[in-house]
Parts: structure tokens; C-alpha cells; sequence
């Protein structure tokens, strides 16, 4: 092996780490499947249709430390709710025209004497 890292001109720890396949290590904890997640949004929205991803995410979030299970990430609450088309509808409220009929006010002066 020192030879061949010689002749390669690399060292010998690289040499042998190269052969060895890669280890795909994930850090933090599994994430639950996407489907258990939405079977449990859709559970809480039949109950509360007008919730939205935030108010869905605090549920589960108390629902998972009451049953000491790990709670979603509310990114993740988000995806799967759009994913399955849970997502609320935006809606940008009309604004009425503004009417200008009024009629502008002339200057006034008032007499003050201090």
C-alpha cells in the first residue's frame, strides 16, 4: 500500500480511506413518513377547516409532547400540506375605491390674541 501511494504520489490514509465506499451518515433523528404526518394534518383540519400550516404545526407540536413522541418541523408541516393541497387559500381582501366627491377645505385663520 505505501508503495502504490508513493508512486501515485498521495498519502497512504487517503490512499486506503478512497477504497473504502463512503459512509452516508444522516445526523439528527429519522423523519417520520409523509404519509403518517398527513394522515394526522388531515385528521385536525376535518376538525378545524380554517386552520393553516402554522396553527396545524402548534397542534402537533402539542400533541407530540403529550404523547412523547418528536414533533415535525413546521417547514415540513408546510411541504406535506401543499404536497397534498391542505393549504388554505390565499386571499388578498378587496379594498373599496376610495371615493373623492368631498370637497376641499379652504384656509382657514384663526384670530388668536395671547
Amino acid at each position: 500500500m505505501s508503495a502504490v501511494a508513493d508512486a501515485v504520489g498521495m498519502s497512504r490514509p487517503h490512499l486506503s480511506a478512497m477504497q473504502r465506499p463512503a459512509e452516508r451518515r444522516r445526523r439528527g433523528r429519522p423523519p417520520l413518513p409523509d404519509a403518517e404526518l398527513a394522515a394526522d394534518i388531515r385528521r385536525l383540519i376535518a376538525d378545524l377547516p380554517t386552520y393553516g400550516y402554522r396553527r396545524v404545526h402548534a397542534l402537533l407540536r402539542r400533541e407530540a409532547e403529550k404523547n412523547g413522541r418528536a414533533a415535525p418541523n413546521p417547514k415540513r408541516v408546510y411541504r406535506v400540506m401543499k404536497l397534498h393541497g391542505l393549504l388554505l387559500q390565499r386571499h388578498a381582501g378587496r379594498r373599496e375605491e376610495r371615493r373623492h366627491d368631498g370637497k376641499i377645505a379652504k384656509r382657514v385663520y384663526r384670530t388668536f390674541n395671547p
